[in-house]
């Protein structure tokens, strides 16, 4: 069995993006469960509706504190799910595991459908996490870095390749 590779460099920067990403998406995720926990608390102690109503939102006020609340709470868990996830990629990719190649290929893919649609609702302010995205996946696609995470043939080296126009015989 051959020794593994050394990891490439963009490999380590992708883990690295990939954790403090994480560490970001974790703490936003736990202060919207907690926002949530408390909006939900202060619904019989202050009248939210009337402020929501004066601060412009009509239509959010009409859902009611209860499922506004509710609704924080499960974007929040939405948040701490995809920063758990990216927490994954970056420790694989900085391991080099094959299933990290996998989940970081299934969350820029991700990445790329959500950039879409916003796009497609005409909100174009994430094209530059679409090219992002777009060349992530380019870069997990590199011989090199597939090799890495074990998922391609190591290349043979070119003095041993006739043809080459190497003088090593």
């Amino acid at each position: 069995m051959q020794p593994k590779p050394p990891r490439p460099t963009g490999v380590t920067v992708l883990a690295v993006l990939a954790i403090l990403a994480a560490i970001g998406l974790l703490f936003f995720g736990s202060a919207l469960i907690g926002l949530g926990l408390l909006l939900g608390t202060l619904t019989a102690s202050v009248d939210i509706t009337n402020a929501i109503t004066t601060a412009g939102y009509p239509g959010l006020a009409s859902l009611g504190v209860g499922t506004i609340s509710a609704l924080i709470i499960v974007l929040g868990a939405v948040f701490l799910i995809v920063g758990i996830l990216y927490l994954a990629v970056g420790v694989g990719f900085l391991g080099g595991k094959r299933w990290a190649w996998n989940l970081g290929i299934v969350v820029s893919a991700i990445g790329i459908v959500l950039n879409v649609i916003q796009m497609i609702g005409g909100n174009y302010s994430g094209v530059l996490s679409l090219i992002i995205s777009l060349l992530i996946i380019y870069y997990l696609m590199r011989p090199h870095v597939k090799v890495f995470f074990g998922k391609g043939t190591p290349m043979a080296l070119r003095s041993t390749m006739p043809g080459t126009g190497s003088s090593t015989p």
